[in-house]
């Protein structure tokens, strides 16, 4: 991957947290993060069979946020991965899934299920 600059990493993080703690939020399956035509990443948040979202990640920090993504994750030498994140004081693995999109690389991340904040907002 490519050699982010320090300033761009750490913006990539509060991206990326933000992603995250968004997903939680909204108790989301999984993530979707590919490429978009017009420049950028977009972002989709999966539920189910139905996904929501946006271009969320402008072009400056597509390539800090797709490498943050590839290192966290130890995808160097197998397209399957997992990332450890912190989101509203819980640990998180998070499965991410490296794949191709109409040729360009593109990331699932996938949320554990039986989240304790599931089960909170179930009761």
């Amino acid at each position: 991957m490519m050699e982010v600059p320090r300033d761009s990493r750490k913006l990539a993080i509060a991206k990326m947290q933000e992603i995250v703690d968004q997903a939680v939020d909204d108790s989301a399956d999984a993530v979707t993060i590919e490429f978009a035509k017009e420049g950028g990443l977009e972002v989709l948040f999966v539920f189910g069979n139905t996904s929501v979202g946006d271009i969320l990640v402008d072009r400056t920090l597509e390539t800090a946020v797709i490498t943050l993504i590839h290192e966290r994750a130890g995808l160097e030498e197998d397209p399957c991965g997992v990332m450890h994140w912190e989101s509203h004081g819980q640990n998180l693995e998070i499965i991410v899934e490296e794949y191709d999109s109409f040729g360009e690389t593109a990331y699932t991340l996938t949320f554990p299920k039986g989240r304790r904040w599931d089960t909170e907002q179930a009761g």
